[in-house]
């Protein structure tokens, strides 16, 4: 008996969870759950199944410095959830990706009560595409990112988008 597994195609997992998703006509509640332990001063250790990781802040906000600090873990969030749709949505329209790169920036007022101001993502695409399906995927990432939605309706969001060194609209 084999001992390995078999993995399902990538194209067909997506298009079937795209196309579930499409057809839902009622609300359908998700959870995400991430179990998080204080290890020592500020650092944590957090999971999620069998996966792990370390949060922590640097030495001159109190911290051990083993891991990236809190805030960089919601900014990658936030970013690698839209990033994720633009890939889903890419691989169901049989759209090639020959690379996509993000750098993404939060802005926020540091003082007691303060909030993120912006998000902002700067996403470059290069792919053999036209503009124009490049656009519709950018245009269905953001309705169907989760973060992107819940941020949008309290912070400004911005995505910059190039695609072949081109800078695009949408």
């Amino acid at each position: 008996m084999s001992s390995l597994k078999t993995i399902p195609d990538s194209a067909v997992v997506v298009r079937n969870e795209d196309s579930e998703r499409r057809s839902l006509s009622e609300s359908r509640i998700g959870t995400q759950r991430i179990d998080i332990q204080l290890i020592e001063q500020l650092c944590f250790q957090a999971s999620f199944g069998r996966f792990s990781f370390t949060i922590d802040e640097p030495p001159e906000r109190g911290g051990t410095d083993r891991g990236l600090p809190p805030l960089a873990y919601f900014v990658a969030g936030a970013a690698s959830c839209l990033m994720t749709q633009y890939a889903k949505l890419a691989i169901a329209k049989s759209v090639p990706l020959t690379s996509m790169k993000a750098v993404a920036r939060g802005h926020f007022d540091r003082r007691m009560g303060g909030a993120f101001t912006d998000m902002i993502y700067d996403i470059t695409i290069e792919s053999p595409a036209t503009e124009d399906a490049i656009r519709e995927i950018a245009r269905e990432a953001e309705s169907m990112c989760y973060a992107h939605n819940t941020l949008e309706k309290t912070v400004h969001m911005q995505t910059i988008l190039t695609l072949n060194g081109k800078r695009l609209n949408f």
